[in-house]
Order: structure tokens, then sequence, then C-alpha cells
């Protein structure tokens, strides 16, 4: 039986980084979070839009990567990190009205965002800096 279950259990710790992988291959970004003594993200808005226009958000800092959601105008957000290109912007932001993100405390070092909040990335033009 012991023979049996250490292929299986190999197995098992083999494959399970191809599970995670996806989210930083093919061009997906995580939303990182930098160290700082002070708020690891700045607070902002979508802006004006077009009428019943709404902006893309993508899983990393391209505009050739597929759609994740999209956000309407004067949708608040989370700005926490530039491209290297400045061209977009890495944001949280929440699903529903008054849900904490938790991103309003300092990072002890850089981390990868994974809290109760969405996170990608937009077109810099599309957010307007409010505060931070």
């Amino acid at each position: 039986m012991i023979k049996t279950l250490v292929p299986i259990m190999t197995a098992s710790l083999v494959a399970a980084p191809l599970v995670a992988q996806p989210r930083y291959s093919g061009g997906n970004e995580p939303v990182t979070l930098s160290a700082s003594e002070t708020d690891p993200c700045s607070y902002g808005v979508i802006v004006e839009l077009a009428p019943e226009t709404t902006i893309s958000v993508y899983p990393g800092a391209s505009e050739e990567l597929d759609a994740i959601d999209e956000l309407a105008e004067a949708t608040p957000v989370w700005i926490c990190e530039t491209s290297n290109d400045e061209q977009m912007v890495g944001i949280i932001f929440a699903s529903y009205q008054g849900e904490d993100c938790e991103v309003s405390t300092p990072v002890a070092e850089d981390t990868d965002y994974f809290g109760p909040c969405d996170s990608g990335w937009v077109m810099a033009q599309d957010v307007e800096l409010l505060a931070g």
C-alpha cells in the first residue's frame, strides 16, 4: 500500500504548481502591493466615459490579453502599481459598495494582492487619482 501511495503523492506534488501557474503565465500579472511606510495603494476613480461605455480590466499589463471584467464611470479603485511603460495601472476594486479591500495598511514587503476584492490592469488614462 505504501508503494502505491508514493507515486500518487509525488504526482500530486508535481501537478500542484501547474494549477497555480496560469496566474503568472501568458501575460497574466497579479497586482503587487509595494512595501512602504504608507498605504500600498492610492485612491482613484474611473474617469468620465461616453454614455453606456465601460473600460476593460485585464489580467496583466497588456490590452492584448482577454478582458476579465468591465468597470463603469466613477467606479472607485485603488491604484497600486504602474506598468513599466506607464501605459497601464494595476488596480484593486470592490465587488460591492462598502467592501473593505484591505489595502489601507502598509505592507512589510512587496506582495501580490490576494485580498477579498477583485484586481487587474486598466489603461492609466482611464483612472483619475484622487488621494495618495
